[in-house]
């Protein structure tokens, strides 16, 4: 008789803990492992307490995601506890590392207050990472979790290690670091060449995000041969040039200062989100996109402080923009219609979303303005993102029912859009319960039959 294949090598008999009626306990390891990995670390590894079957596994998990939101949310109440929280997370992602015996992990997440004193853990973190082959790698430093840091106290990004890496495996035949393909770093300083040695030494690497670096200056990207789809620069404020050029980029951001952006020749760059000073207007923006106008699809504008002469502005026919994002600093009840004149720039458009930033929304009596009607007849989805019920916001949104003739669904969301790790306090609370009020008594009588109205 065939004997049964052994599920487990750790596994000895019934008296372990193994029940032989559970069904998930008799799947192979890998599977297993592959279930454990989708939970959260801590509750990973509390797995290794079901039975004896189950003790080791969560060593092998694929994922790290060394998330620990609750500590920086206290952090940001009292700063204090900074001193005694980093100590505990450096020993904790320590602890975990030491343990894991998987040959490979998918992801690895460090997100936790942390700068360069703190440079000897976070090194062997990303060794740790490169030596395991890892496909996604995210260092989000930002202190207290949502700020930027003066960029000297930043960790600077171990370039070295790559290269020391790629050295060790080419003496035992071993290929370049041919799997990282998402690199994030936040709080984290990257210099022109460390991007150009990233570059070589990871040649599937496939998205680029580096927030918040002291060290970059002119930025430069190109090459077919490169990968690369997504790359992003966010608030490197020492930045004065990126020229991307002769690439397969399909998605590019950047949100920062007014400076000098070049690019050219890239025919896959479908997806732009830019913000450039007060408003991007006054930097040319569309002139500096200009060389992806004609394909571009997905168009995100950033404008902290909207132009009072921004309907006298002329835009370029966008003729295959499908979605319109425009992120706009609302510190007054100022119309908001003069945006529309962007969307009749975009015939194909199906999304239109406006975010309203504001920090204190101002309320204006006044009676609701009408523009010159524009038919956008492929408009499906219009998404209102911090509407408060000012009559900049009605008019907003009464223009669009009346004007797309497609138009499927609406969604209004009140809620506060500056992002801030301190709880949400009473008050704010009550002018979000206000907002949907509002929303429901001034456009839901207005949507027309068949169209979704949603409120979040």
């Amino acid at each position: 008789m065939r004997k049964r294949p052994r599920i487990a090598r750790n596994y000895k008999g019934v008296n372990d803990g193994f029940n032989s009626n559970d069904f998930i306990s008799r799947m192979p390891d890998d599977i297993l492992i592959s279930i454990i990995s989708t939970l959260p670390l801590k509750e990973a590894a509390s797995t290794s307490k079901l039975s004896t079957r189950w003790r080791y596994l969560w060593r092998q998990t694929y994922c790290l995601d060394f998330d620990a939101n609750d500590k920086l949310d206290d952090i940001a109440v009292d700063s204090k506890l900074r001193v005694v929280e980093r100590p505990k997370y450096i020993n904790w992602v320590n602890r975990v590392i030491r343990q894991h015996k998987g040959p490979t992990i998918d992801d690895l997440r460090i997100c936790f207050d942390l700068d360069k004193a703190s440079k000897s853990a976070i090194d062997k973190w990303v060794e740790f990472a490169v030596s395991k082959r890892v496909q996604k790698l995210e260092l989000d430093l930002l202190e207290n979790g949502e700020m930027l840091r003066q960029t000297p106290r930043n960790y600077a990004f171990p370039i070295k290690i790559f290269d020391r890496l790629t050295v060790k495996r080419n003496s035992l035949s071993f290929p370049k670091t041919e799997t990282l393909k998402s690199l994030f770093l936040k709080c984290v300083n990257v210099s022109e060449d460390t991007i150009a040695k990233l570059l070589v030494n990871c040649p599937v690497l496939q998205q680029l995000s580096i927030h918040g670096s002291g060290d970059l200056v002119d930025v430069k990207i190109s090459g077919k041969s490169l990968v690369l789809k997504y790359f992003e620069i966010v608030f490197c404020f020492g930045v004065k040039s990126i020229e991307i050029t002769d690439s397969n980029l399909e998605s590019f951001s950047y949100l920062g200062p007014g400076i000098i952006i070049k690019l050219n020749n890239l025919p896959k760059l479908e997806e732009i989100s830019i913000g450039e000073g007060y408003s991007g207007f006054e930097n040319n923006v569309f002139g500096q996109i200009s060389c992806c106008i004609s394909h571009l699809q997905i168009l995100t504008l950033d404008i902290y402080r909207p132009e009072e002469n921004i309907k006298f502005l002329s835009f370029p026919v966008l003729p295959k923009l499908k979605q319109l994002i425009l992120k706009v600093g609302a510190w007054d009840d100022d119309s908001l219609l003069e945006f529309t004149s962007l969307a009749k720039a975009c015939p194909n458009l199906q999304r239109f979303v406006m975010q309203l930033i504001w920090m204190s929304p101002a309320k204006r009596r006044r009676k609701i303005r009408q523009v010159a009607k524009h038919s956008h007849k492929h408009l499906q989805l219009l998404e209102i993102v911090g509407y408060y019920g000012r009559t900049s916001d009605v008019e907003l949104a009464v223009y669009f029912i009346e004007n797309a003739v497609s138009l499927q669904k609406i969604i209004i969301d009140p809620r506060y859009q500056v992002l801030e790790r301190t709880p949400i306090d009473n008050d704010q609370v009550k002018k979000e319960k206000a907002a949907r009020c509002c929303a429901k008594k001034q456009i839901e009588p207005r949507t027309p039959q068949g169209v979704e109205f949603i409120i979040l």
